[in-house]
């Protein structure tokens, strides 16, 4: 749990309109695994791109990749002194909605204790900088109705816009989206709680359809890997990564298919409990024979995309995840194979080692990059229609190589490079 945050009452010492107290900012102090998605929903505030650059804005940070354990952060909320008249005299503002949404959040958070006491007693008022920043006041009639349907004054039609929301990932398609662009939020199951809320944050990705396939799964775990007592499998931390990336994805309006499907859904444990959960997205079962799981995926892929092509979407792409084993010695940066007959094949893999070679170069200066590409002629590169990029994230026997794997801000950041390079 993150330690109930401890304001400092020094009032500014120059006039302002309304008075905010000290550093303007709520601030909290970071536990070990929390993130940035579990840190906005435990002060319910929205996990969108606004709130995100918000937070680094304030913060001065550059990326939200790794929270640090035991630093203070400012969360994107300002505390003010209430004139004990109205929210919005204290603000020095008109609008009524959005007064009423603070006042909803500060008597939510209230009575979920995450504030001890009442904005009106203490005289202590918290504003969520999104209401200010990222809401605008003069709205069109198209923003109206969807702030409406957002609106906690408005409870049927809020039910009824988080029941339009409600998508699997397979049902996560050009019809239910890109037909309705005013979609802001999608509810997926399949990342699991906290996870299953995907906000839109735009719509760059508009007509791409992505094939997520993480490796392995079912009856075969891939790689296993045992220490002191643990067992590490690979199609869990495939599973895991790939689930990540599928969800960087949606928060772009791509049509993403996650090809195997299991209900552990998001997972910031460090040791993914191995099981043999997992199926195919249809529901098949995923079969003992390595042939024909791969048969049957390469199958499942081409039908899809041979769906999409008739339909129209021109940019259709399949990664495939999967962790490499090797001697324990090995240390293996992420490396990638391509398909040399697919003239998009190659760029694709160089502009995502371009980008790993750049984080490399940010975040490990001196020990620099050492993955690679390379035409491989195996099956899942070789008969997926969509340009296929393959690719080993990490040996799971090296003890530094683990490191990228059993931390969840690392398998996140794998996620967002990859997402970067991708798109």
């Amino acid at each position: 749990m993150i330690p109930y945050i401890r304001l400092n009452f020094l009032i500014a010492c120059f006039v302002l309109p309304v008075l905010v107290f000290g550093n303007h900012y709520h601030s909290v102090t970071i536990n070990k695994g929390d993130n940035l998605t579990l840190l906005l929903k435990k002060y319910k505030l929205g996990v969108h791109n606004c709130n995100q650059s918000l937070f680094k804005q304030i913060n001065d940070i550059k990326t939200t990749d790794v929270l640090h354990a035991n630093k203070k952060y400012f969360l994107p909320v300002k505390i003010y002194k209430y004139d004990g008249r109205s929210i919005r005299s204290t603000l020095g503002i008109s609008n009524l909605e959005i007064a009423k949404k603070i006042e909803a959040y500060n008597l939510d958070i209230q009575k979920k204790g995450i504030r001890k006491t009442n904005y009106k007693t203490s005289k202590i008022l918290w504003v969520p900088e999104e209401f200010l920043s990222c809401d605008k006041p003069e709205l069109t009639k198209s923003e109206k109705s969807d702030a409406k349907s957002d609106s906690e004054e408005s409870k049927s039609d809020h039910e009824k816009s988080e029941t339009t929301e409600e998508r699997t990932t397979n049902d996560y398609t050009a019809k239910s989206v890109f037909k309705n662009t005013g979609i802001k939020k999608l509810k997926v199951p399949l990342m699991g709680k906290p996870f299953e809320d995907v906000w839109i944050e735009d719509y760059s990705l508009k007509g791409h359809v992505y094939y997520i396939i993480s490796g392995h799964g079912g009856p075969d775990p891939g790689a296993v890997y045992k220490n002191n007592g643990v067992t590490y499998c690979e199609d869990e931390y495939a599973y895991d990564v790939s689930l990540r990336l599928a969800r960087n994805l949606m928060q772009h309006g791509a049509v993403v298919h996650m090809i195997v499907e299991d209900d552990n859904g998001i997972r910031d444990e460090k040791a993914l409990k191995c099981d043999c959960t997992e199926k195919l997205h249809s529901g098949h079962k995923i079969p003992r024979s390595q042939k024909e799981r791969l048969r049957q995926r390469a199958y499942s892929v081409n039908t899809l995309y041979a769906k999409y092509k008739k339909q129209g979407y021109k940019i259709q792409k399949a990664i495939e995840i999967h962790v490499d084993s090797r001697n324990e010695s090995k240390r293996q940066d992420v490396f990638f194979y391509y398909n040399k007959n697919d003239k998009k094949g190659k760029p694709l893999a160089e502009k995502v080692q371009k980008v790993f070679e750049s984080k490399y170069d940010q975040h490990q200066k001196n020990r620099g990059y050492h993955g690679y590409i390379e035409d491989r002629n195996i099956y899942m590169v070789r008969n997926l229609r969509p340009t296929t990029l393959f690719i080993e994230l990490a040996n799971i026997r090296n003890p530094k190589d683990q490191e990228r794997l059993l931390y969840y801000y690392n398998r996140q950041a794998l996620a967002n490079w990859l997402f970067e390079g991708i798109k």
